[in-house]
């Protein structure tokens, strides 16, 4: 994997964030309004090559691909420039690919500052009038008229129409008419729409580089604003009511941008889901507008309604970008279509791309390792009784597993793995998801025998680690106890030292597979007259120990998790993992394990499975008469679900490369932690809702939408927020990481 730009990608932000923090300041952004155009900015886009980014070398342009392109239409929406860049840009590349000697002409013209050359986004039908982005502005427009690709010339001056975002668009016919001085045709039938459908869905690409561009500037504003805005005596910025929607909002922009460079990727690569990754990352930008201008503007009060402050400037902008070509939600109808029932689009040339989303040949190789694994050894007797919890866990496969060093594949050979790479580690989470079954023991295990290898004695390593990798031994947490909820660090569970032995005495909840497991990692006080996070010890403590009890405690989603009691429960002092009163740093430790590592790749895997079942519930079921698949509402709503399991696999794959890479932390864990669990609670409850009565029926039951699997879905969903961490929690943890607010939790 790679989710790096080049140095040379770099430098080329790095001189566009600079012309457009000079040439398209917020006063120039309002100087230029209401018409939207700024001739100066232009010229220095014309002059710096912009206009003609996508043009080859050979016809004047300078041949860069589309994710430079979308480098620099992000900065073209951070700094909202004025002027129909992305338009032109995409433009003068599709003129480049034709040989008409008006196309020629027309695009040497653009290049050198003469003309304004300018995209409709609309087949025209007759005589009909269209709206234009740039098209106030534009001396020509290249449009698909019926069949035929065509240039037109208007006779005069359009008329500029004022909008919500003060941009410079105008209504334009593409037939002969009147007010059409020249028209030419410059190319017909098939290829006229093959080259039209190539810009249209480079315009999404880039257009949602600008969107995201838009909010993510705007959610910056609001971070600032709220870091230095006092009231009640604290910067706002660290009440959760307003750092809370800002990291909701950072985490979708991320998403998106992760979102839209692997499809700019796909397109590169000509991976199958390259059309409907670019209809996902369109619609998810033109979302993220919503989602983050409204509370970055919100963040000001009734400032933010002044002209007189920039995020207004925001809040106009980004939405009519994100509605110049209609609807933006009617992509998702398209991913549908792209992703499920195979429909086709021509695509533009995506150019040299670094990006890497895929593993690698060796990891891939290995992923046809375990794919012969779970063939030969997933018998239908294990499948029929798999679930997604510790419930799941069966003693002989895990114990066949290990025979194949296919539980801890990453460890070192001395403690019984093979020395894998963590991408290999990602490969194989992907496919204990695809077959639908449970990691939870083994991911469980893995954080704290990984954290015993760092913190750890090598004695206890010794006696420990070949258990765990023979498949010997499970390992719980016990962490969360009945009064402190997830402020773990709060713990009152005493270890008191006597001798070279500890005596523990308190309770824990929620010690999920302590009924399976051989040893708890308890995180104990140990010296009570510190601040609580100084005074914390943890212990592995074996479950068969006098002392430990395990009362059992039922969830709604079939799973059962346990109050754990510890009564006089003695240890020896080789079973504390750490320090004395060290306890939080191998806590830390263990919980960014928790919020990345292989698993992280993963993230996305069940809401993914979800829309599948959602799918399969669709071409067999009926609304009015018809396949239910067949109605705009279900492939909207599955569309939407769609995108959302995307975004959360972005996220995924943002957190387990950055952890990889040694990234600098700006919060890539919360985010997955917060985005997954809680679209999937939302996406859940709306596709029960949409496939019902049926799909309030359990798994075996005759007529069970998705075989039952989307009424488990939602029983699911809810503790998907609260185990490892609560989403507020996340938020916090985001708006500091991520936007460098105040501290927003006691």
């Amino acid at each position: 994997m790679n989710l790096r730009l080049t140095d040379e990608q770099e430098m080329l932000r790095d001189a566009f964030t600079e012309l457009f923090t000079t040439e398209s300041s917020p006063d120039r952004v309002r100087a230029a309004e209401p018409l939207g155009f700024d001739p100066k900015l232009w010229q220095h886009l014309v002059e710096t090559g912009a206009v003609g980014m996508r043009v080859p070398e050979l016809r004047g342009g300078s041949g860069a691909g589309l994710l430079e392109a979308s480098v620099i239409a992000e900065q073209a929406g951070r700094h909202l420039a004025s002027g129909p860049l992305i338009e032109t840009m995409v433009t003068c590349g599709l003129l480049a690919q034709i040989s008409h000697e008006e196309a020629r002409a027309s695009l040497d013209a653009a290049l050198d500052g003469q003309k304004l050359v300018t995209l409709a986004l609309r087949t025209a039908k007759g005589n009909a009038l269209q709206i234009v982005p740039g098209g106030a502005v534009a001396d020509q427009v290249v449009g698909l008229d019926g069949d035929e690709l065509v240039l037109v010339t208007r006779a005069g001056d359009a008329q500029a129409l004022r909008n919500l975002g003060d941009s410079p668009v105008a209504r334009w016919c593409l037939s002969d008419s009147p007010e059409i001085a020249e028209r030419h045709v410059l190319a017909r039938d098939e290829e006229a729409r093959r080259l039209f459908e190539m810009a249209m869905e480079e315009r999404k690409v880039l257009t949602a580089s600008a969107l995201l561009g838009i909010s993510r500037r705007a959610i910056e504003i609001a971070a600032e604003y709220a870091t230095e805005r006092i009231q009640f005596d604290r910067p706002i910025g660290a009440f959760q009511a307003i750092a809370h929607p800002l990291a909701n909002a950072i985490t979708s922009v991320e998403g998106g941008r992760i979102l839209t460079w692997q499809s700019i990727w796909a397109i590169a690569r000509q991976h199958e889901e390259a059309a409907s990754l670019i209809s996902l990352a369109y619609a998810w930008a033109a979302d993220c507008v919503q989602q983050s201008v409204g509370p970055a503007l919100h963040t000001h009060g009734g400032y933010g309604l002044s002209v007189e402050y920039d995020i207004q400037l925001y809040h106009r902008r980004g939405k009519a970008w994100a509605l110049l070509g209609g609807d933006p939600r009617d992509e998702l109808q398209t991913a549908v279509a792209r992703r499920f029932e195979g429909a086709r689009v021509a695509l533009p040339d995506a150019g040299e791309v670094n990006l890497e989303f895929s593993y690698g040949e060796e990891t891939e190789a290995f992923r046809g390792v375990i794919r012969r694994f779970f063939d030969e050894h997933l018998t239908d007797e294990l499948r029929a009784r798999a679930h997604y919890s510790w419930d799941g866990h069966d003693d002989g496969f895990h114990k066949t597993l290990a025979d194949h060093h296919l539980l801890y594949p990453t460890w070192p050979a001395k403690y019984g793995g093979q020395d894998r790479g963590p991408y290999d580690a990602a490969v194989l989470s992907d496919e204990f998801h695809r077959v639908g079954w449970t990691t939870h023991a083994i991911s469980t295990t893995r954080l704290v025998a990984e954290t015993l290898m760092h913190y750890g004695t090598e004695d206890l390593k010794l006696e420990v680690l070949p258990q765990v990798a023979a498949g010997d031994a499970l390992i719980s947490l016990g962490y969360t106890e009945p009064h402190s909820g997830s402020d773990v660090a709060d713990a009152q569970t005493r270890a008191v030292r006597d001798g070279d032995n500890w005596v523990i005495n308190g309770q824990k909840m929620f010690t999920s597979g302590a009924n399976l497991a051989r040893y708890i990692f308890l995180l104990t006080r140990t010296n009570p007259e510190v601040r609580k996070h100084h005074g914390l010890t943890m212990f592995l403590v074996p479950t068969d120990q006098p002392g430990v009890e395990i009362q059992p405690i039922y969830t709604l989603s079939d799973e059962r998790t346990n109050a754990t009691y510890y009564s006089d429960v003695r240890i020896p002092d080789r079973f504390r993992i750490g320090g004395v009163d060290e306890g939080w740093t191998v806590l830390r430790y263990a919980l960014a394990l928790e919020h990345g590592g292989g698993a992280a790749g993963a993230q996305g895997m069940e809401s993914l499975q979800l829309v599948e079942k959602a799918i399969e519930w669709a071409r067999g079921a009926e609304r009015q008469g018809r396949p239910a698949l067949e109605d705009p509402r279900v492939r909207d709503r599955i569309g939407y679900a769609l995108m959302r399991a995307h975004i959360t696999r972005a996220l995924g794959l943002s957190s387990l490369w950055s952890g990889i890479e040694g990234e600098a932390d700006t919060g890539q864990g919360p985010m997955v932690a917060l985005f997954g669990p809680e679209t999937y609670i939302e996406d859940s409850a709306d596709l029960l809702d949409l496939a019902a009565p049926d799909s309030i029926l359990k798994k075996g039951e005759v007529g069970a939408a998705g075989n039952g699997e989307m009424e488990w879905g939602y029983r699911l969903s809810q503790a998907m927020s609260i185990y490892g961490g609560t989403s507020e929690i996340m938020r916090s943890i985001i708006a500091q990481a991520s936007l460098g607010m105040p501290r927003s939790r006691s």
